[in-house]
Order: C-alpha cells, then sequence, then structure tokens
C-alpha cells in the first residue's frame, strides 16, 4: 500500500534530494517537497505535518527504513481507533543504534510509564485533528533532543491514548561512531533534563520521581560500564548523571 502523498521535509543543502524526487515521481508517487533553514526533529516534522490534507498521517525519519506494510498497518490501526495515537517497534540494522524499542507485545498507554519507551517521534501516526489539539512538537533548544517524549506526555495530559503496536516497524540504522554516540546520549540526557527541569518549575513534583529514577539507571550503567570496559554504557551513564543534573538546572531557571 502507497501513501495518498510524500511530505518530505528537507533541512539538508537544497538540491540534494533531486535524484530522489525523481525516483518518486517515476514510480507515479505524489510527492511534496519543503525545504527549511531550520533545525531539529520536531522543526523538520512540524513543517511537514503542517501541510497534510488527509485525515490521517505518520511520519519517520531519515536514518530510518519503514517495514514493507507500515503504511498499511497503521491505516488499519487508525482507522479502527481515530482517537489514538499509534507507535511501534524500532529495531537496530547493527547493535548499538539508539532510540529502539522491540517489545512484541502491544500496549495501551494512558499514563506516561517511567521507562518512557511508549512513543517514537520517527515511528508514529495519528489523525490530523488529534495531532493539532494536542499542539506542534517543541522546537525550543532546552528540549531539542527530547521533543518525541515532551509531546506524547502532552498528548495522554490532554486525554489522548498512546498505543503500541508491534507490526507498525521500522530499522534504526546505526551509523554513529563510538564518540558521535557519545554526544548522542549528552544531548539526550541533557533535553530530558531540561524539559524535567521545566516541569518541576511548573509545580509538576511527580518529575522527582521521573527524575531519581533516570538518575538510578545511570548511575548504574555509569559504574556497569565502567567496570566492564564498555564504553558506550560508560558515557550512556555519564550522561544521564551529569549531563541530566545540566538541563533539569537549565530546565528549572529557564526564562
Amino acid at each position: 500500500m502507497w501513501p495518498v502523498e510524500i511530505i518530505l521535509a528537507h533541512q539538508g543543502v537544497p538540491g540534494a534530494l533531486a535524484p530522489m524526487l525523481e525516483e518518486f515521481a517515476a514510480l507515479g508517487l505524489r510527492v511534496q517537497y519543503v525545504h527549511s533553514d531550520q533545525r531539529g526533529a520536531a522543526a523538520g516534522r512540524n513543517a511537514g505535518i503542517a501541510r497534510v490534507r488527509s485525515r490521517f498521517f505518520a511520519t519517520t525519519d531519515d536514518d530510518c527504513i519503514a517495514d514493507p506494510h507500515w503504511v498499511e498497518e497503521l491505516k488499519s490501526v487508525l482507522e479502527a481507533q481515530p482517537m489514538e495515537i499509534a507507535t511501534g517497534r524500532v529495531l537496530a540494522d547493527e547493535p548499538g543504534a539508539p532510540s529502539t524499542s522491540t517489545s512484541a507485545a502491544a500496549r495501551l498507554f494512558t499514563s506516561v510509564p517511567l521507562k518512557g519507551d511508549h512513543f517514537c517521534g520517527g515511528n508514529f501516526g495519528a489523525e490530523l485533528a488529534v495531532f493539532q489539539a494536542v499542539g506542534p512538537l517543541d522546537e525550543t533548544e532546552l528540549v531539542r533532543y527530547c521533543e518525541d517524549p515532551e509531546w506524547a506526555y502532552r498528548a495522554l495530559q490532554k486525554g489522548y491514548a498512546i498505543h503500541y503496536w508491534p507490526q507498525i516497524t521500522i530499522t534504526h540504522l546505526h551509523w554513529r561512531d563510538d564518540q558521535n554516540m557519545a554526544l548522542v546520549y549528552a544531548n539526550y540526557a541533557r533535553s530530558q533534563g531540561g524539559w524535567f527541569g521545566r516541569e518541576l518549575r511548573r509545580g509538576r513534583l511527580s518529575f522527582l520521581i521521573r527524575l531519581g529514577y533516570e538518575l538510578a539507571r545511570g548511575s548504574k550503567r555509569w559504574s556497569l560500564g565502567s567496570l566492564r570496559g564498555d564504553y558506550l554504557r560508560k558515557v550512556n551513564g555519564r550522561a544521564f548523571v551529569v549531563d541530566l543534573l545540566r538541563g533539569v538546572a537549565a530546565g528549572f531557571n529557564e526564562k
């Protein structure tokens, strides 16, 4: 099954995707190209979704490969439950790819779980009206790498359930070396801390529990990684202690 239209939100060099657009045209696919000088996944996703004209939409990222039945499976669950937000599995093409969700069991979320593996912006679909009711993804620098859980939190707060379906599957390509992975973890942790700090400043004390949970997990990974000589586990754990706390301070003091 093909989508009605592909909206390609591009933040790279103008003209770089011309061969891809020609290939799509040759296949008979309708493509709308949107170029933006903005940066960040939230800005790119918002720019694309703003141009959606169909009832439903779905999004993925440039370093992900969608399953051949991705559109078909999303259409099926969204038509059956149009007021729910659909998300699914994110597999790794090789060990070490970040932001994976591999559970083979479907699950309905009506509140944010502590583990935070309930939603992926690179693999979700919704009714356009639902997305508009929740509002756009947060494009501020504070939460630049935490835009997915922040948006999912707002959706759940407004009463829109998030349904995880394992048959809705994409594969995340692992293209970063160890040094770049360390930077990814630091960005993830700092942005998550920024979100936590901002919510704590707003008086949402439940985020103290989330902060404690992440610090405990980060400390464990940092210790085990150091003891076992596992560099990626060590830098991941360190990030979710040191950079997480830096983010909390920034978010709490945000003007």
